[in-house]
């Protein structure tokens, strides 16, 4: 396969949308899509744990990731989760029928492996399966078990060099930077998901941020990752983001992004089959807007910032 590198910074996970039937809304994700393409940032996560993929059936995964797939995507990056199946066989089938589709890169979720023993085996023998056909990447999604590669088997994967993407959601910077270390030099490319820790995560080489916040939030998200900005201004986005990130839990993800995009032009609705999202539904979006009211525009002063 001809050499390829992930491209570095902010990937949000792209939302899965909905219509007032509960039916999946493709011409809102198009919508989204061309709004990510428009802000700049270098690629997405389709079918993760924020896009609502656990409460999609299998029907509606393929169909979300053909349609992200056949939508001009321009240079965003488009990674999807494919390995759904019963067996490593089955899900390796699956990876590479997504990967024909279009996808950039196809993401192993490791709570869907067959087992939770011997997870790098069982993602070498993913590659096997595909051969040399489809560049592969790795998603320590955390439900419905959570199941954490060590710096070890993540050096082990790296060295086979078929990944070259990896959201890991270990949440700590000891063994996230061990896993750094120990995918230096090979193709694969850690994401970090978790907020808290981002900021040493860039330091310690990390190659950007992988989570739902910078699809609300993408310029601050950018900013947290440059690390050519002055540490003031990274500190800066990464406070706003902080805040931002409890509004938004707090008021009933992902429902509450939904919100939050439509208000910025996005055609899509806030519907949402997540049982965190009811407290969007129950309360309402006046206390959101008036978030939005007090701090926007997020993307004007966020630009302003790095001038």
């Amino acid at each position: 396969m001809p050499d390829y590198q992930a491209p570095d910074g902010a990937y949000p996970i792209l939302l899965t949308a909905f219509d007032e039937n509960d039916a999946l809304d493709l011409p809102a994700i198009s919508s989204l899509l061309d709004f990510y393409r428009s802000v700049g940032v270098p690629g997405v996560l389709a079918l993760g744990q924020a896009s609502e993929l656990l409460y999609l059936d299998d029907d509606e995964r393929l169909r979300v990731a053909q349609h992200v797939a056949d939508h001009p995507s321009g240079d965003l990056t488009i990674a999807t989760v494919g390995n759904f199946g019963a067996t490593l066989s089955e899900q390796a089938a699956c990876l590479r029928r997504i990967y024909e589709m279009g996808s950039d890169i196809v993401v192993v979720a490791l709570s869907l492996l067959p087992s939770a023993q011997n997870l790098d085996e069982q993602l070498l023998e993913i590659g096997s399966l595909i051969g040399d056909h489809a560049r592969l990447g790795i998603y320590e999604l955390p439900q419905p078990e959570h199941r954490l590669l060590t710096p070890a088997e993540v050096g082990r994967v790296a060295a086979s060099g078929r990944y070259y993407f990896m959201k890991d959601t270990c949440r700590e910077i000891a063994p996230f930077s061990a896993k750094v270390a120990a995918a230096a030099g090979a193709n694969l490319k850690l994401y970090q998901a978790n907020l808290k820790v981002l900021p040493p995560s860039m330091e310690a080489g990390s190659h950007g941020f992988c989570g739902w916040l910078p699809m609300g939030s993408s310029p601050f998200s950018a900013q947290v990752c440059d690390m050519s900005l002055p540490a003031a201004i990274r500190k800066a986005a990464h406070d706003r983001l902080t805040a931002f990130n409890e509004v938004m839990v707090a008021q009933g993800f992902p429902a509450s992004a939904k919100h939050i995009l439509a208000r910025r032009g996005v055609a899509i609705q806030a519907y949402s089959r997540a049982e965190s999202a009811r407290r969007f539904f129950q309360a309402g979006p006046a206390a959101l807007d008036q978030y939005i009211a007090e701090n926007e525009p997020f993307t004007a002063l966020a630009l302003a910032e790095t001038r």
